[in-house]
């Protein structure tokens, strides 16, 4: 019985120690790609939230124009009345003034 190493249990173990560093190569890789997947979704987060404050800015926004044009609205149609109803009392003061000289007449 022999306690030594022989040629074959070194070519063993050799091959050993080279799928032993294969998979130690593989792990390495594995990690910096889990790492860079990490970072990647850690900028999607944030990116999220840049997104989420900016579309409650534009609601904000639209809101205030909405309103803005609305009372613009408002003001127009106002003014539309006013005009009319001005056109309106020309017109019948006119028919009033004519009324009452055909009268005098």
């Amino acid at each position: 019985m022999s306690y030594g190493t022989t040629s074959g249990s070194r070519g063993r173990e050799n091959d050993i120690r080279n799928q032993v560093d294969a998979v130690k190569v593989v792990m390495r890789q594995n990690i910096e790609k889990v790492a860079q997947r990490g970072e990647k979704l850690e900028d999607l987060g944030e990116r999220a939230e840049n997104l989420s404050h900016d579309a409650n800015n534009f609601q904000r926004s639209a809101v205030r124009l909405k309103r803005k044009l609305w009372w613009q609205n408002i003001k127009l149609w106002i003014i539309l009345i006013i005009v009319i109803l001005v056109i309106l009392g020309v017109l019948a003061a006119i028919i009033a003034i004519a009324v009452t000289q055909t009268n005098n007449k």
